[in-house]
């Protein structure tokens, strides 16, 4: 039997499982084929409704569901964590048992590295958690007035474009509220650019501008001053707020941080068109865990999700892999409550964000809904039967 291990319940690891089971079906009845996913939470979360709870479009409730009822028949899913892998020796290692494997798929994903910053979790709010996201709804709904600060502390991060997002939704949220004017936003960035790419940066900052919306570009946070509310900056500029809600620095996940296979941060090195680690033609990273140059997003794990599973069962089936990612990735950007845009890009091609328009805005509210049907378990797709 030949088994096929994936590390990380997360968009990636979830969908690798489910399109697996659909590609490898008649193998796993027979018992050629045995794919095993390990997570220890038992729980799969649709990250991107975090930044919508606050501003009442999503549910907490709406944003989880047990892993085993998502899983496609075939997948056995193993709720524990793992301790160690063994890429020289293809073992995994849990908390209660090791596995041999014939192919390996991390999609392990990021973490969050709080204490390299001082002050900055106790001072700070940020969305990138459901707990996180729960807390800021509580403190917008009953916040009076004054100054927040919207910023990202370094790069990269998940989602590249949430916090843009998140200004817009602030603006149009007290609008709704009718206290606008009683309420400043500021936005900040490492980069001296309001996005990664000059394009959407300066649509973005010509929105800022018909907004009422500051930004204070290049600013790279060095700690954070809870009881006098300011961010301090690497060279000593000081922002006050009252509520700053700052993305918190990201690493990759401590599981591999001192594999010889990744970077200073913990990104695993990637081949970026097979996704194999390099150096190990039976394992893959995806998603958030890697240090490929794309967004780190739920529509890049999920597109690579297709082709590490293709290559695997192409392999298993005697057959040379050829499939290959090309850097696909996209998202549907809130530009306001009522208004979204779509952000595309691949290895060829630089983000394109399309205008603004309401029809955008419906689809992201109709894929909050078909994200569990179409990726996490694609049965609308066609993938399983």
């Amino acid at each position: 039997m030949k088994t096929v291990v994936i590390v990380g319940g997360g968009s990636g690891g979830m969908s690798t499982a489910n399109h697996l089971a659909y590609k490898l079906r008649d193998n796993i009845k027979n018992g050629d084929v045995k794919v095993v996913l390990f997570d220890g939470s038992g729980q799969h979360y649709y990250q991107p409704g975090f930044l919508e709870i606050p501003f009442d479009m999503m549910a907490p409730a709406s944003t989880y569901k047990p892993m085993l009822r998502l899983a496609a028949e075939g997948v056995t899913i193993i709720q524990e964590f793992v301790t160690e892998v063994d890429l020289k020796n293809s073992v995994v290692k849990s908390e209660k048992q090791k596995i041999n494997y014939d192919y390996i798929v991390i999609a392990t994903g990021a973490r969050y590295d709080y204490d390299s910053i001082p002050g900055l979790r106790e001072g700070t709010d940020n969305f990138y958690s459901l707990e996180n996201a729960i807390s800021l709804k509580k403190k917008l709904n009953s916040y009076k007035g004054g100054k927040i600060v919207v910023g990202v502390s370094s790069m990269p991060y998940k989602c590249t474009p949430a916090p843009l997002e998140a200004v817009f939704m602030l603006n149009d949220y007290f609008t709704r509220r009718g206290m606008r004017d009683k309420v400043e936003i500021e936005y900040t960035y490492p980069m001296p650019m309001a996005f990664p790419n000059k394009e959407i940066s300066d649509i973005s900052l010509k929105m800022f501008e018909e907004k009422g919306i500051k930004s204070s570009l290049g600013f790279q946070l060095k700690s954070v001053d809870a009881n006098a509310r300011e961010l301090i900056s690497q060279n000593g500029e000081k922002i006050s707020y009252d509520l700053a809600l700052i993305v918190p620095p990201h690493k990759g996940n401590k599981l591999m941080e001192n594999s010889e296979v990744v970077d200073k941060m913990g990104w695993i090195n990637v081949d970026g068109f097979t996704l194999n680690i390099k150096g190990y033609e039976n394992a893959f990273a995806i998603g958030d865990s890697t240090n490929l140059q794309v967004s780190k997003a739920g529509s890049v794990a999920d597109a690579e999700a297709v082709v590490v599973s293709e290559r695997i069962a192409q392999s298993l089936r005697g057959e040379e892999p050829i499939t290959t990612y090309d850097g696909t990735g996209g998202a549907l950007m809130l530009t306001g409550i009522g208004k979204a845009s779509m952000i595309n890009s691949d290895y060829t091609h630089k983000p394109i964000m399309q205008p603004e328009s309401y029809s955008f805005y419906w689809l992201k509210l109709i894929y909050n809904n078909l994200y569990w049907n179409m990726t996490a378990r694609p049965v609308l797709s066609g993938v399983i039967p």
